[in-house]
């Protein structure tokens, strides 16, 4: 049986951290927002500017089948874990994860209290421009709307290709269309509508990249 090709993870270009200097390699060149691993610095990247937003919400260590810079195959394709975002709603957390895939495609793995979704943005018109105006059990097409949802963003780490606000209020919907099919809806006070498109997934058909 062939095996998958191995992610080889280059460095696209590297900054310094404009609060204390370290060297920071970007594993993806149209990064937007960094934490320093040495202060914690959160820096934006914008052109050829770089710009100190202050420090970076500290996240409690918590057990994680990814982690950040190690790659994983899922399906005969790698992935390599860039940066993930924690959203808490009152009773636990979920986290977004950054991807960056085979041809520098960008994916999102949502995880949450052990349900898997792996997506990306999707050029697609809904037919409403408001995510509270969904409701639990409308059908939109062939989808049906299955969870309306919101959290609180309480810290990122790694690298992004946008800028986020930790504090600021996330909204989201996902609508099935059955088996694994998913469209999640996400909103934000600052942001435009987003819609993203792909699957639930096995975690248990992610393998981990070694050497």
């Amino acid at each position: 049986m062939k095996k998958p090709t191995l992610y080889q993870a280059t460095i696209e270009k590297s900054i310094n951290c404009p609060q204390c200097g370290d060297t920071l390699p970007l594993y993806f060149k149209w990064s937007k927002l960094v934490q320093c691993p040495s202060c914690k610095s959160s820096i934006f990247l914008e052109d050829k500017s770089v710009i100190l937003l202050g420090d970076s919400s500290a996240l409690s260590p918590e057990p994680s089948l990814i982690n950040i810079q190690e790659p994983f195959i899922f399906e005969k394709k790698s992935y390599l874990p860039l940066g993930k975002i924690r959203y808490s709603y009152g009773r636990g957390f979920w986290e977004e994860w950054f991807l960056k895939g085979e041809a520098n495609q960008e994916f999102w793995l949502s995880i949450d209290e052990g349900d898997f979704a792996l997506e990306q943005e999707a050029k697609i018109t809904m037919p409403f421009h408001n995510i509270h105006k969904l409701t639990l059990g409308k059908s939109y097409g062939t989808y049906v709307v299955t969870e309306i949802g919101e959290g609180e963003c309480v810290g990122f780490t790694g690298e992004l290709p946008e800028n986020i606000s930790v504090g600021k209020l996330h909204q989201y919907a996902h609508l099935s269309e059955g088996g694994s099919s998913l469209i999640t809806v996400e909103s934000s006070s600052s942001k435009r509508m987003k819609v993203f498109k792909g699957n639930w997934i096995d975690p248990f058909k992610i393998t981990k990249v070694y050497g």
